[in-house]
This record gives C-alpha cells, structure tokens and sequence, in this order.
C-alpha cells in the first residue's frame, strides 16, 4: 500500500487512540495502521489524569468489577511485558472513618464487592493480625480484595492516622501508574509493528 493508504485510520493519538493502534498492530497483526494526529502524541489530555485505578465498584451489579478486572489485567501484561516501564504499583486505596456508625457500611460494601468479584474481604481487630502490608513498589504477590482493620490494628499499621479513626478498609487491587509511560510504550510497540503517525487534521 501506498503512503495515502491505510487499513485502518485512527483519529487522534491520545491514549484511547495509541491503545487502538497498539492492539491493532501488535496483538492482531494489521500492517498498516495509521493514527492522525494535528499536535503532539499524548499532549493533551493524556498525560494529566490522576493516573489512578482500581476495581472497587460496589454496585447493584459485577459488570464495573468484570470490566476493571479485565482492564486491570491488561495492565498488568503491559506491566511485565515492559519491565514495570509504566510504573504499575498495587498499593491499593485506603478508605477511613471516624464514625462506629459507618463501620458495618464499610464491611457491607466490601462484602458485596467480594460476591461481585472483586476479591475477598479479610477482617483485623487488634495488635496481633494476619494484616499484610502492600509493597512499595510493583505487583508481584500482591493481595486482591480487601482488608478491614479495627481497634488497634488500625495504628500499629497506619500510625499517622488519626487517632479519632474508627475503622479503614484497604482495598487492594487498586493503584497507580505513569500515564505518560504506558502511552509512549503502547505508541513505540506500535510503530515497531508499522503503524504510521501522520500529522494532520480529520
């Protein structure tokens, strides 16, 4: 084919547009895949979220958790794939209360999240728990589900919070990563597979 042919023409080389053109050229083997871009790869909005994830969504149904499951292990592959290159970490989220009140509310959205897929809920009072801290960095051996902490296990492993602080529920899958990272990898696979960045206006 020629320069002004293409297979497939993706419209824009942001992250949703670089992640076509990875797809498309690396994991299903199209040899001319063209993204068309009028400024600079991954310029605008691309690079500026908060560069966050997680597959905690508690709702009235799985389908959010299936979908971040799946997202969440594409990562993942990317992770490994590139040598932790997008800096994925799984150090997950920390939701706290002040308030007895909401600490059967906390236990009730990690049970329905856990029926729903996103991994089982483990339950700490006291100093002696079996509570495992996340690492620091990367992923492997990472713990899925979640983890509520009451009493005293609350300070022995967060000890900067409050003291007020009734309960926290650590979610586990659930993390960070460099946006910025993952587009330039996805983009360069991309174009080691043939696809074309055109600059231009659709």
């Amino acid at each position: 084919m020629s320069k002004h042919t293409a297979e497939v023409v993706i419209c824009g080389a942001g992250i949703a547009g670089v992640a076509a053109a990875y797809h498309l050229a690396v994991k299903r083997g199209l040899k001319n895949v063209v993204l068309v871009e009028q400024g600079d790869p991954l310029s605008l909005t691309s690079d500026k979220s908060s560069e966050a994830y997680r597959n905690w969504w508690p709702g009235p149904d799985g389908q959010m958790i299936a979908l971040m499951n799946r997202s969440i292990e594409l990562l993942e592959g990317l992770a490994r794939a590139s040598a932790n290159r997008i800096n994925l970490n799984r150090r997950g989220y920390l939701f706290a209360t002040a308030e007895e009140s909401k600490i059967s509310l906390l236990a009730q959205s990690a049970e329905q999240a856990a029926h729903q897929g996103a991994g089982a809920l483990r339950v700490h009072t006291g100093q002696a728990t079996t509570y495992r801290p996340s690492l620091p960095e990367g992923l492997e051996g990472a713990l899925d589900g979640a983890d509520l902490l009451t009493g005293a296990a609350i300070h022995r492993h967060f000890p900067y919070l409050s003291p007020r602080t009734k309960a926290v529920l650590h979610v586990r899958r659930a993390g960070w990563l460099s946006a910025q990272q993952l587009g330039m990898y996805l983009l360069e696979q991309a174009r080691e597979h043939g696809a074309r960045l055109v600059r231009g206006q659709v």
